[in-house]
């Protein structure tokens, strides 16, 4: 998750188990960093953070859409997929982006090599970029 340029000042972690966040996103937190569990909203005001972290049991269509509403405008999506099952929650892996999609861009995918690619206990880790609707001249904003 390289592209997230430090230093990061204000993080949440959504879904995690206490003290259970993984060693490839403690670089992404920040000083004022919060956690919270997984639910259908997030307890905090509008742009309130730089880098939203969700576990992979917290990816689904509502807490990326408040993900994308806490975030400030050019904040960072990182969460991990689970790469074995390309299942989350229902969702398969294409569903994921499409979600993901409509308010951030993907900006990068950490896969496992070519030789792991589909072996048990590998995960996607995907970061993506809040999309700034007064930067991109783009009418449809599903989240606004």
């Amino acid at each position: 998750m390289h592209n997230v340029k430090p230093p990061v000042r204000t993080s949440l972690a959504v879904g995690f188990p206490q003290g259970g966040l993984p060693e490839r996103l403690m670089p992404l937190v920040g000083r004022a960093h919060r956690d919270v569990p997984a639910g259908p909203s997030l307890p905090f005001d509008d742009a309130q953070f730089e880098v939203v972290m969700l576990a992979a049991s917290a990816v689904n269509a509502a807490t990326v859409r408040e993900a994308h509403r806490v975030l400030k405008p050019d904040g960072n999506l990182v969460f991990t997929v689970p790469e074995k099952t390309r299942r989350q929650d229902g969702f398969t892996l294409p569903d994921i982006y499409r979600i993901v999609r409509e308010g951030f861009n993907i900006v990068g995918v950490e896969r496992p090599p070519w030789w792991l690619f589909g072996c048990k206990g590998h995960t996607i880790g995907i970061c993506a970029q809040k999309k700034n609707w007064r930067k991109h001249n783009n009418t449809y904003r599903p989240y606004v």
